[in-house]
This record gives C-alpha cells, structure tokens and sequence, in this order.
C-alpha cells in the first residue's frame, strides 16, 4: 500500500502526461479508496502544484476539461441523491419544471413519484429516461441535435424552444461556485443558463461538496440569479455572507 507521498508523486507523473486527470483516473492509478483520493488532490492543490476542476485535478492553468457524463455519473452517488431529494421537496403543488443536464439534477426523478400532475421539461437523453421510469409525470424532452458526450440535445432549436414554456422552478448544477459566482464549462451554457433563468420563476441550484470555492472556464451567473442554493457541506463564512447578501436560501441536505 503506497504511503501519500508516492501516491503524489505518482499522481504527478501521470498529469505531466495526460494533463488532466479525473478522480475516477486517480483513484484507479493509486489504488486508493474515494476519500484517500480527494485528500491526495486537496493536497496537491494546497502546494499550487495542480488545479483543481469539475471532477478531478489539471496542471496548473491548463484547459479544464469536463469528464464525460457517464464517467461522472459515478461519483458521489449518495450525496447525489440527498441533494436531488431535498430540492424535489420543491415540486410540491408545482405545475411545470426543467430539469437541466447534470448528474446531480439526474437523481432528482427518483423522489417525484405519484405526481402525475407535474409536467417536466429536460434536454437530457438521461433525465427523461429516469422520469420515465421513475415518475408519473408528464415529460418533454427539447428538439435538436444530440451530443453524444454531453448525453443531451444542444444547439439553437432547444434554445429557441424554451421560449414556449414560463417554468415555476429550474433545477440546476454548476461546473463551480466560489465568492464571483457561478461558472460552467461550455461556451454554449452561458446563452443556454441564462435562457432558463428568463423563463422560471424560481432557480434551484443544487451544489456538491466537489464544487465549491472552485471557478470554471465561464462565469454565468451571479448569486442574485439564484433564488435558493442546495448543498452537503458548510460553506466558508465569506462564500456564506456573499450568498446571503444577494437573498438566497440556503439548505443543507
């Protein structure tokens, strides 16, 4: 069993080459369990010798790459599931939401049973899959092109669709959140996120532990925009203070 300080050095060695790595490549690397490994990159990360980003660890100032969907569908599942069945407390007496593409906002499904009169809106292959199979709800899913890494319809169609609808609660995540705001990784979400904003009532953001304090390529939004903020740790006092002072609800799951 590796001691923590072959664990880093090793853990280098493979980013010099590949650039980024994702906690899933970490852990199979190291051999290490999900916790060993996450204290092995904010390790790493206290020293500046690596970045981290959505899901795992790049070189510093290096294009922070998003892992695939499915690769990052794997991780924190328990903490995924607390988080969505908090934020589905929300949809009680609701008419109509959108469910945005994220693993997170996936596991939300699953607590929205015996509500057929919801009517749910997603451009996730996934999310609607998980509607189907685990609500009474009616489900539509946008029009547009398919990114097959994204598992999700993108492109102007689903852009343009959006304006048919005037949602009471827009569930989403974030590449990241720090005291700036919230950021993403894609070009296209900036027009995208800020389209769902103009079209809900109300924004549920639901943030893990893996995303906080943690800017991304594009920064989307500011708190103001967010009506209540969903997540599994303790903010720092400072991020704390920011969020409160623009009026969004905190909830703990």
């Amino acid at each position: 069993k590796m001691i923590q300080k072959e664990r880093l050095s090793l853990i280098l060695e493979e980013l010099e080459k590949e650039e980024t790595l994702s906690l899933k490549g970490i852990i199979e690397l190291t051999g290490s369990s999900r916790d060993t490994a996450r204290r092995d990159i904010v390790k790493l990360a206290e020293t500046n010798a690596v970045d981290r980003t959505y899901g795992g660890i790049s070189l510093p100032h290096s294009f922070n790459r998003l892992d695939e969907y499915l690769d990052r569908a794997q991780d924190l599942d328990k903490e995924k599931d607390q988080l969505a069945k908090v934020a589905a407390l929300f949809v009680k007496d609701t008419k109509l939401i959108f469910l945005d593409v994220s693993t997170t906002i996936s596991f939300i499904p699953r607590h929205l049973a015996n509500n057929s009169e919801l009517f749910a809106v997603t451009n996730s292959l996934d999310i609607s899959d998980q509607l189907i199979r685990n609500s009474d709800c009616k489900t539509r899913i946008l029009g547009g092109n398919i990114d097959r890494k994204k598992r999700s319809v993108v492109g102007t169609k689903p852009l343009m669709e959006l304006e048919d609808y005037h949602f009471d609660f827009a569930f989403l995540s974030a590449a990241g959140i720090n005291t700036n705001g919230i950021y993403y990784a894609y070009e296209e979400d900036i027009d995208y996120k800020a389209k769902i904003r103009a079209q809900s009532d109300q924004v549920v953001l639901l943030i893990d532990e893996t995303k906080l304090n943690l800017a991304h390529n594009f920064r989307v939004f500011d708190f103001a925009e967010v009506d209540t903020l969903v997540t599994n740790q303790l903010l720092s006092d400072e991020l704390k203070e920011i969020i409160e002072r623009k009026q969004v609800q905190i909830i703990y799951s």
